[in-house]
């Protein structure tokens, strides 16, 4: 392990999302080894932000403790300028979401034994994540995913198969910050019908997800919206399954849509375990005929890697070279400080600095350009102000400045909580909406409404009580399928309770986090109760639909 801090020359920004940004960077220890790795760093703006910095970090610990081939390495949890930053392998390549596109574009199918090595691989990272024991030792840390898609699922140039983005993932291990919750954790469109039901999280759902994923590679087409009642359930896997164009020995054709059916079974006591998928895609591969991973990776993968558009956005980190924080491997102040592309290769620092450690819980930052607010992610930047070594108050001009100054900062502290208090109630009455940032903050007032966004047309609806909220507030917006509207009364954490015609689009704004329950009395007269939808944080806005026909919310937390 390499003494003190570290430096980051960032080559290019390679990805973003609402979180954070990836580059490609050289990490230069202070001893002279370099290499390449990728750097995940959280945008500012969610730095001082507890659940998404917790989250980060739980992502981190939990792929540091988990080591198999098919699942995406981290190799350290870091802060670079008081920003969470997690050091990850390089992959080269690209996520299945867009190989996809690529065949379509090309008018070419998934080569079909390619296809069945890369399900094979995800299988084996979700029989590792949840019944491997770490190397570490202790017990299986009982990894459910909760978000397989295409996206989530990383082929290499070199014939690499990594599973991605384990930020939503349910796991038993002692160093867990984030506090998850049993439901809307995964994305809508491969979500399986138990979890969107609220039921308890098994492995079995990770396999549904999966299973949609496999059917999105056979047809290079969405699946689309997932009824959650039985019925309509099996009526649109059968039609899916019998549409998909398989050509080849017509036993193995039906095994394939076995398989899929299998896999997308209504009841996830009938859907295969990960071992017994392992074995199947195995054969199913073997008896393909066709091109298989190697091959696939080193033609069709690299030719789709040159075609990604350039991710060059200008960004001012691109061509840097980036200072990680002291904090990060000596616990003493310092920031991360952004140097010149032609920068000297960095000395090497003193010994006795210290071994790179994770940051800790309820590290708080000291303060930067005035009173800067605790950065959640461990890293503690600048010194302390206002005291000087071996300095104390003395009697006489400097005690009545000292007086003065500590009268006017109680002052300020009294304005701030006023504020504060102020703030936090109003903000809980605002109609806001759009496209916002993942998660808001209590005290953050969203943009402006646009009066010709059909989005935020006035609802006929009304908050009658916006609660009390303490923690983050997210925007959600409710539509109604039936134009002839129902009567729809909900209820929500710490009081919130709202009444709506359902006639049009009602923008709840920005409200807490957790389960919402509904009383919906539909234009016929069928009261339906018990119709809940869940608020969840680190999204940028939940948009919920119901279904009458269906009796059901659709859509989610995007």
């Amino acid at each position: 392990m390499s003494i003190g801090r570290r430096r980051f020359r960032i080559i290019k920004e390679i990805a973003e999302g609402g979180f954070g940004k990836v580059y490609l960077a050289e990490q230069i220890s202070s001893d002279g080894f370099s290499r390449i790795v990728a750097v995940k760093l959280l945008h500012a703006k969610w730095s001082s932000h507890d659940e998404v910095v917790m989250r980060t970090r739980d992502e981190a610990r939990l792929l540091g403790l988990i080591r198999h081939q098919h699942i995406v390495k981290v190799e350290d949890l870091t802060s670079i300028d008081s920003k969470c930053a997690i050091v990850m392998e390089y992959l080269e390549g690209v996520d299945l979401k867009w190989m996809i596109q690529f065949l379509k574009d090309k008018e070419m199918v998934f080569p079909r034994a390619a296809l069945f090595e890369i399900v094979l691989a995800v299988a084996s990272a979700l029989d590792a994540a949840y019944n491997g024991t770490p190397l570490q030792g202790g017990d299986p840390l009982h990894v459910i995913h909760r978000d397989i898609k295409p996206s989530n699922v990383f082929v290499t140039v070199a014939g690499g198969v990594k599973v991605l983005d384990f930020g939503t993932a349910r796991a038993n291990f002692a160093e867990r910050e984030a506090k998850t919750q049993a439901l809307a954790f995964g994305s809508q469109g491969y979500m399986a019908p138990e979890r969107m039901l609220g039921e308890e999280d098994t492995p079995a759902a990770d396999i549904f997800s999966l299973g949609i994923t496999l059917y999105e590679l056979l047809a290079l087409e969405s699946f689309g919206r997932i009824p959650p009642r039985p019925n309509k359930f099996k009526k649109k896997i059968e039609d899916r399954v019998a549409q998909i164009p398989l050509e080849g020995d017509e036993d193995w054709c039906e095994q394939v849509r076995d398989t899929l059916r299998l896999m997308m079974s209504y009841d996830s006591s009938e859907r295969p375990s990960a071992p017994q998928l392992v074995e199947i895609m195995e054969i199913l591969a073997q008896d393909a005929g066709d091109m298989g991973l190697r091959r696939f990776c080193r033609t069709l993968v690299a030719e789709a890697k040159t075609s990604l558009p350039d991710p060059d956005t200008g960004d001012p980190l691109a061509g840097s070279v980036v200072d990680e924080d002291l904090s990060a491997s000596t616990g003493s102040s310092s920031t991360g400080t952004a140097t010149p592309p032609d920068a000297p290769t960095p000395p090497r620092l003193p010994d006795g600095l210290g071994d790179t450690v994770q940051p800790t819980d309820g590290a708080r930052s000291s303060t930067r350009s005035g009173a800067r607010s605790g950065a959640r992610s461990g890293a503690r930047s600048g010194a302390r102000s206002g005291v000087i070594d071996g300095a104390a108050p003395t009697d006489g001009p400097n005690r009545t400045v000292l007086f003065v100054g500590a009268g006017l900062v109680v002052v300020l502290i009294l304005i701030g909580i006023f504020v504060f208090l102020f703030g936090l109630t109003t903000t809980a009455l605002v109609i806001g909406g759009g496209d916002a940032d993942p998660v808001v903050d209590v005290n953050e007032r969203p943009p402006e409404p646009d009066p010709g966004d059909p989005e935020l047309a006035a609802p006929n609806g009304q908050i009658t009580d916006p609660g009390d909220f303490k923690g983050p507030t997210i925007p959600c917006v409710l539509r109604y399928n039936d134009p002839r509207g129902g009567t729809i009364h909900i209820t929500g954490p710490s009081g919130f309770k709202a009444t709506w015609d359902g006639t049009s689009t009602f923008d709840l704004g920005l409200v807490g986090e957790g389960l919402y329950k509904a009383v919906i009395t539909t234009a016929d007269g069928d009261k339906l109760r018990l119709k809940n939808f869940r608020v969840e944080a680190g999204h940028a806005r939940c948009v919920y639909t119901f279904d009458v026909g269906a009796e059901v919310w659709s859509g989610g937390c995007e």
